[in-house]
Parts: structure tokens; C-alpha cells; sequence
């Protein structure tokens, strides 16, 4: 039996990793439909790139902000250039971009007041080369292991049914 992850205690770069392609791989398949699912196709995009940052701060054994802070793109991205992250200035423009609706969950519920967003081809591209980035740099570094690493069980129930 594994002792469980205790509260405070950071989680593994290829944590954040793992979690950003899934978001990134929903994202993409879900772009052919972007006229029916455009918020939801925005918020899978941004969360992909937000934990794609969280995982190249956590390669470097950094530390990643929690609560309303730990989604300031603004933020995310400058620690990681301050950590030498190489990224182009379309990153920054994107992300400068989606900033003010994510920060205020525009993606995610309703948002009655103007903002600017990337043009979604654009933010495509941006997050996907970002992930190639991110996938190198986390590549790179030794895996790290909590110090309670073990099997993380989720379980799927399905309805029951009467027999």
C-alpha cells in the first residue's frame, strides 16, 4: 500500500504532462466541430497549455502556483522564460490574448463583455508546438518521483443494472 500524496507536495513533471496531452488530443479531435463547440474547443486549448507550463516549471524543479494564480498565463509563461524556456513570440501574443477571458473564466461559464481571442487555427498551432517543446525539455530531465510514487487507481462504475 502506497501512503497517499500528502497536501503541499508537488506533483511529477510528467504529471502535468500526461493531463496536457489529453486536453491538447481532446482539443484536436474535437477542431472539425469548431462552430458547434467553440467555447469548450478555447478552454480545452488554454488547459492544455496551461498544464503544459506547469510541466516544464515542474522539469525544472520548480514549484507551480496554486489557486486563482496558478491559471495567470501571463505569469505561468514568464517563470518559464525566466527558466529558459524557448518559445516564439506567438506564444506570447496568444497567450496575451486568452489571458483576460481565462482569467475570469470566460471559457467556462458565460462572459458578457468583450475580449480578444486568437483565431482558433492559430492557437492550434501555438499549442502544438509548444507541446513539442515541452515533451523534449520534459524528456530530457530525470523522471521524478514522489516520495509516496505508487499506482494511482481510478475506478469506472458503470449503473447498475437488475437482473
Amino acid at each position: 500500500m502506497t501512503t497517499p500524496k500528502k497536501r503541499g507536495e508537488e506533483s511529477p513533471a510528467e504529471a502535468f504532462l500526461s493531463m496536457a496531452r489529453q486536453y491538447h488530443l481532446a482539443a484536436t479531435t474535437l477542431l472539425p466541430l469548431y462552430q458547434q463547440v467553440e467555447s469548450p474547443l478555447y478552454f480545452l486549448f488554454t488547459h492544455a497549455l496551461e498544464l503544459a507550463l506547469k510541466a516544464y516549471l515542474r522539469s525544472h524543479g520548480l514549484p507551480t502556483p496554486r489557486g486563482s494564480q496558478g491559471h495567470a498565463l501571463r505569469d505561468l509563461l514568464e517563470q518559464c522564460y525566466r527558466n529558459g524556456l524557448q518559445a516564439g513570440l506567438d506564444l506570447q501574443n496568444v497567450v496575451q490574448l486568452l489571458e483576460s477571458e481565462n482569467s475570469r473564466h470566460g471559457f467556462r461559464y458565460f462572459l458578457f463583455e468583450g475580449a480578444g481571442r486568437p483565431e482558433i487555427n492559430w492557437l492550434h498551432e501555438v499549442v502544438d508546438e509548444l507541446m513539442r517543446v515541452i515533451e523534449k525539455e520534459v524528456s530530457k530531465r530525470p523522471t521524478q518521483r514522489l516520495a509516496s510514487a505508487g499506482a494511482v487507481m481510478k475506478i469506472i462504475m458503470s449503473k447498475p443494472v437488475k437482473k
